[in-house]
């Protein structure tokens, strides 16, 4: 790919990400971007939803590499995790208004087969972005690896808590079920804690929306009277903050985050949050964008490569050092869903 290849330094690049190759080999390399598109391509980003700032980020992500490389842009929301079937014909229709590359953040790992398998046949390229997808009827990938964020956030509390110590109790609540990627948040999360003193009391599923995940805290809450840590997305975390100091909890009961959001990044800096992953999500956005528009510009089809983002946990100790530019999207951006050029 050129775009792991080249010597442009833009915002965010370069950034150092993990590579599987199509035979299963991994290295470490320097990802930079693309030089300006050749042309004006137009490509399709598709969403699950807006209803998270992480998403948000993302969409400002696409919309300022689209600017940098000098291709448009139309940006799809499915409207939610249940809404399979509007991400499909979103696509279509958007590929029919003559888009030639799609940026997909697949709603199903399994449910967009038959998709992708329309539109290798059109020669339309794809990339598999953030959460993933079974199919290889991509032209790549571009992750963000929900399963090292959980297995990182697991990490951090079997590292506080290891086996022999008092047992701590979690309650555990990663997003809707099914989805991929928090088919992937548990895996990694459970694979971290196995064997040590962190034991998960109730796992919750629901919706990425504050409403869904404060009605879930506080089920949490009125059925653990002695929970120590909640663990899950930032949504979850934004809506136990208001809950805890509610309930008096706030001293008893400890929030570890999964990702970050705005939100989440005034509680690590005030105390309220415990913990956070943090994965360069502006910057991946960046990446799928530049990854489109290498694959486009390619003369001959590459074989499946996939990028992971590499990212970590971070406290209120060393909050600080983040470069907040590669993770969340400026104060005061509103969604864009589409950029034709200047």
């Amino acid at each position: 790919m050129t775009g792991a290849a080249g010597a442009y330094a833009a915002d965010g690049f370069p950034v150092p990400v993990r590579v599987t190759a199509a035979d299963g080999t991994q290295k470490m390399i320097d990802y930079t971007g693309q030089n300006k598109a050749t042309q004006p391509w137009q490509i399709c980003v598709s969403f699950p939803h807006m209803k998270d700032p992480y998403f948000v980020a993302a969409d400002y992500g696409v919309i300022e590499e689209a600017k940098r490389l000098g291709v448009k842009v139309q940006v799809l929301d499915a409207g939610g995790y249940t809404q399979l079937s509007s991400q499909i014909s979103q696509i279509q229709n958007c590929v029919a208004g003559g888009a030639k590359a799609v940026v997909m953040v697949a709603i199903s790992r399994e449910g967009m087969g038959n998709l992708l398998d329309t539109l290798k046949q059109k020669n339309v390229v794809v990339v598999d972005a953030i959460n993933g997808v079974t199919s290889t009827d991509v032209g790549a990938r571009v992750l963000t690896s929900p399963y090292d964020e959980g297995l990182h956030s697991g990490q951090y509390l079997a590292k506080l808590h290891p086996a022999g110590s008092p047992p701590v109790r979690v309650a555990w609540l990663p997003g809707p079920a099914g989805a991929g990627f928090v088919n992937a948040f548990n895996n990694g999360f459970m694979t971290a804690i196995k064997g040590s003193a962190v034991q998960v009391v109730e796992t919750k599923n629901g919706d990425v929306g504050k409403e869904v995940q404060a009605r879930l805290v506080e089920n949490v809450l009125q059925a653990h009277k002695d929970i120590d840590y909640i663990v899950g997305t930032a949504v979850t975390i934004e809506a136990a903050i208001p809950l805890l100091r509610a309930h008096q909890l706030e001293k008893q009961v400890k929030l570890v985050s999964l990702y970050l959001t705005p939100g989440v990044l005034v509680g690590l800096k005030d105390g309220s949050v415990e913990a956070a992953h943090v994965s360069p999500v502006v910057t991946t956005a960046r990446m799928t964008i530049d990854t489109a528009v290498g694959l486009l510009q390619e003369k001959q089809a590459a074989p499946l490569v996939q990028y992971d983002t590499i990212g970590r946990v971070y406290t209120a100790k060393d909050i600080g050092t983040l470069d907040v530019n590669t993770v969340l999207a400026p104060e005061g951006f509103k969604p864009a869903f589409r950029y034709a050029g200047s």
